[in-house]
């Protein structure tokens, strides 16, 4: 690469070489190979397999192009699990989301004991999510489960919470509430520290009230780390698997039976790979695209 430098009367060309730092790209290497052999090698794959009326005995099956694809989105089954999944959305948004912001405007509000109660709030995230499930689906049980029991006690149920068309959905977002929310819990504590304590003092001494600081000084230091957290958080209610699989398996009549419980169903229980199986991701893959444009975008 040459450069030209004006010195008085005359230009000089000086030669720059471009100097490859190799050490970081090599320790690299086995990461990139990793992402592309488990993650784009899959998904590829997945492309091309919902090209073919695929035959597990005799692989690829037949090239029918994109008449798997008409199939797929003229199916009432996949319509009415995307209703289920907006709705299970839209429940985990209202009952959830918020939880962990208000938790961590109550503990930066605790001075005494602060760490050992964040220490308390990140127990129920150690726990395997399937492990947490189970423990709620006993409790769930209608005939032996501590939930019915103490509200008998009440004068309350016993509720068929599994079963139950009505009950069933509350019921498996109702563990949300408290699983998992740890990390959630530590960022936004983190976010409302980070705003200067001077700040928030002289607002204090200027007449600004509690709910007048919260409004335009700590929400607003907390809005990109709640755009982040919305973003995860979608992605994986739209993702939503193991609680469903584990408490309902998509029952009672298919009432919990989300997108992902439909795909693992039609793919691997029926074996049927050509209606469900690569389609959904091929069509999930772009939404995904999308929210990672969002969050950079946003990050800009």
């Amino acid at each position: 690469m040459e450069t030209s430098i004006e010195t008085g009367l005359q230009s000089v060309k000086v030669k720059r070489r471009i100097t490859i730092s190799w050490m970081p790209i090599i320790f690299l290497i086995p990461s990139l190979v990793c992402f592309l052999l488990f993650k784009y090698y899959p998904l590829f794959k997945m492309i091309y397999i919902s090209l073919f009326d695929y035959e597990i005995g005799n692989p690829p099956g037949t090239f029918v192009g994109l008449n798997n694809y008409v199939e797929f989105l003229s199916s009432p089954s996949f319509w009415h699990a995307i209703e289920i999944t907006f709705v299970f959305a839209l429940m985990y948004l209202l009952m959830t989301f918020w939880v962990p912001i208000v938790q961590a405007l109550l503990l930066n509000e605790i001075h005494h004991g602060n760490m050992f109660i964040r220490f308390l709030y990140q127990l129920p995230s150690a726990v395997p999510v399937v492990v947490n499930v189970l423990i709620w689906r006993w409790m769930y049980n209608p005939d032996h489960g501590i939930l019915n029991y103490y509200l008998g006690k009440i004068g309350l149920g016993p509720y068929l919470w599994l079963n139950d068309l009505h009950v069933t959905k509350f019921a498996i977002v109702l563990p949300s509430l408290i699983a998992s929310q740890g990390i959630a819990i530590l960022l936004y504590y983190s976010a409302i520290r980070s705003v200067p304590t001077d700040i928030l003092e002289a607002a204090k001494v200027d007449g600004a009230g509690p709910w007048k600081r919260l409004l335009t000084m700590i929400l607003p230091n907390m809005r990109f780390i709640i755009f982040i957290q919305l973003i995860s958080f979608m992605t994986g209610i739209l993702l939503t698997f193991d609680n469903i699989y584990v408490m309902t398996q998509g029952g009672p009549a298919d009432s919990t039976t989300v997108v992902s419980m439909l795909v693992f169903n039609t793919a691997f229980q029926q074996l049927s790979f050509r209606s469900f199986g690569s389609h959904f991701g091929v069509l999930i893959y772009p939404d995904w695209l999308d929210h990672v444009y969002t969050t950079q975008s946003f990050q800009r």
